[in-house]
């Protein structure tokens, strides 16, 4: 498909490849055909407690459910994303945040997501990052729809919650590899409760030892087709292999947890690497 974003790292084979795909699953015939097999898998919830000495011991744990690579298209099925977002709208968070590719080959799929987001309310905002399909496709329009939605669009930008979690400060960085980079230091405040929320593991590359409480992140899906046990075929990217899915905890007191995503990219069908939904409970 053609460029139509502000995205980097386009290569003419990617262009090939996303044109044959585009003319190949004409139709949507890809995901159809997984779902009459019986073989979409079902969504996950993982859940997550994170502990931290700089939460005040007044105040309740913030209640943070992360979705990410929902990838609207011709390999991710309308009922995929309808469970998606039942199972979202079910863990009653605080705090929703997006993580990136939204879509798949073409940005007008986009409005698929921006009508299922009216479903959810968090009463404390729901905030989204770009990713990299998002970015090559055409990230104006995919921002415009997602803030219809309802969604807060950031880009290396930092936002402050409303009490009683005004000690948290969220910064949204974009895509490591194809968007901008953080030129100045994350966050200012050593004092807050700081969560980072990105597309993809190789963020980590760029923050270096800069200190935060929790990121997430999506990108690798677990490597979509995995073996038994859910190790990775392929991942692209040296951070994205190392750290494919699940919870990494560091030495210096930062987490970071990937997830799986949701939807398809090239293939529909996932192996080994059903699609999931982080919820973190992030407290004293």
């Amino acid at each position: 498909m053609p460029l139509h974003g502000r995205g980097t790292h386009y290569s003419s084979a990617r262009h090939a490849v996303e044109w044959a795909l585009g003319l190949a699953y004409r139709g949507n015939w890809p995901s159809r055909v997984v779902r009459a097999l019986g073989m979409q898998r079902r969504v996950q919830v993982r859940h997550h407690r994170i502990a931290t000495p700089r939460w005040p011991r007044d105040v309740r744990p913030l209640r943070v459910a992360f979705i990410s690579d929902l990838h609207a298209g011709p390999t991710t099925h309308p009922t995929l994303l309808d469970e998606a977002f039942d199972v979202l709208a079910a863990t009653a968070a605080d705090v929703v945040l997006l993580g990136g590719d939204y879509i798949f080959l073409s940005a007008t799929y986009i409005s698929a997501i921006e009508q299922r987001l009216h479903r959810i309310a968090p009463p404390f905002g729901m905030f989204g990052v770009l990713g990299n399909h998002d970015l090559w496709a055409d990230d104006a329009a995919i921002v415009n729809a997602l803030e219809r939605g309802g969604a807060r669009m950031l880009v290396n930008e930092r936002v402050t919650l409303p009490a009683p979690f005004a000690h948290v400060t969220l910064a949204g960085l974009d895509d490591p590899w194809t968007g901008i980079r953080p030129t100045s230091p994350v966050f200012e405040d050593d004092q807050q409760v700081r969560v980072i929320l990105t597309h993809a593991p190789e963020m980590m590359m760029h923050l270096g030892e800069q200190p935060f409480e929790l990121a997430v992140c999506g990108h690798t899906h677990g490597g979509h087709i995995a073996l038994p046990g859910g190790i990775p075929i392929l991942v692209p990217g040296p951070l994205s292999r190392r750290h494919a899915h699940g919870r990494f905890d560091f030495a210096d007191g930062r987490t970071l947890i990937v997830s799986r995503g949701i939807g398809g990219t090239e293939v529909a069908l996932r192996l080994n690497a059903d699609p999931d939904i982080l919820v973190v409970e992030l407290g004293a």
